[in-house]
């Protein structure tokens, strides 16, 4: 170095300046490596958001006949006794018009567990006719029950559980 003290501030400094120029650019494995990596990248963030979009599509429901379902299911729910329940009834939607519903139940081996098989006609706009829809519930009401039925139910169970507990079954 001409007329550069090798030793000193001044010398330090060159050589580190030096140095910098020597590494100052990046080989051409490290930009494909680093291109390489950017693809995968957009790739997988890309697959993610059709994924999304996709999974709302998907669970996209009609949320007009699922209201109109749930008032048609309480209406059908709400009675007090097997009798209101047999005979059924009409609801007036509020998008799909004037809906049928109907009943069938049966109990089950667990007291004042019955299954409950709702049938319902009701206006499909998309057709332009009525469909019937069948919707199958577990539901407990101890007023449906027969008391003498229940007791040997309730017996019933007792006696399997504590056949399960004593390992007998």
């Amino acid at each position: 170095m001409d007329g550069v003290p090798i030793n000193g501030p001044r010398g330090r400094l060159m050589r580190v300046r030096a140095k910098r120029k020597s590494n100052r650019g990046l080989t051409i494995i490290e930009v494909m490596l680093s291109l390489a990596l950017f693809g995968v990248a957009v790739t997988t963030f890309t697959a993610a958001y059709l994924n999304i979009i996709n999974a709302i599509a998907a669970i996209h429901v009609d949320q007009a006949y699922e209201q109109d379902m749930s008032m048609i299911r309480l209406d059908a729910f709400s009675s007090v006794s097997v009798e209101d329940l047999e005979e059924g009834g009409e609801v007036f939607t509020g998008s799909h018009g004037e809906a049928s519903w109907r009943v069938e139940y049966e109990p089950t081996l667990v007291a004042d567990l019955f299954r409950v098989s709702l049938l319902v006609e009701i206006f499909d706009k998309e057709k332009d006719e009525m469909k019937e829809v069948e919707e199958v519930h577990y539901l407990t009401r101890p007023t449906w029950s027969d008391p003498v039925e229940r007791a040997e139910l309730r017996a019933e169970t007792r006696d399997r559980l504590l056949a399960k507990q004593s390992g007998l079954e």
